[in-house]
């Protein structure tokens, strides 16, 4: 991820408020923000998922190139209970953005945790992965 695309991160999210609806899917924009958060703990081992390896990578690929919904890691699924609950809006922004700024500042080299569905990444792999999520979610709430 480079500075121009964290930067842009920062500005979108920065522009989500309180009273922004889904334009698609379930999670509301309080979920929507330790969502996010918990992926890049992912990464990091902070948060493990409950399975790994019990879901085919190329079909959850597949899923995303349709179009379709693409389920959480378990462990993850914000619906369901199982991500880090919301808190105060503003704190659940700023975790956010300090997050992407510390994964962004994290060597090429870092030894990621494992993904639960495309196994060993090394920061290129993450940093496409989070970038189409933090996509998918921000275009969810129109920003």
């Amino acid at each position: 991820m480079t500075q121009e695309q964290q930067d842009q991160f920062f500005n979108l999210i920065d522009q989500l408020t309180e009273q922004h609806t889904a334009k698609f899917g379930k999670m509301t924009v309080q979920q929507v923000l330790p969502h996010c958060t918990d992926q890049f703990r992912m990464a990091l081992g902070e948060k493990l998922a409950e399975e790994y390896g019990q879901v085919d990578p190329q079909e959850v690929i597949a899923k995303a190139q349709r179009g379709e919904p693409v389920e959480s890691p378990k462990g993850f699924g914000q619906i369901e209970g199982e991500g880090t609950p919301p808190g105060n809006f503003e704190a659940d922004r700023q975790q956010l953005k300090d997050a992407i700024a510390h994964f962004r500042s994290l060597s090429d080299d870092y030894p990621f945790h494992p993904h639960p569905y495309f196994g060993a990444l090394d920061k290129v792999g993450w940093s496409k992965l989070m970038i189409y999520h933090l996509n998918h979610h921000l275009e969810q709430f129109g920003v």
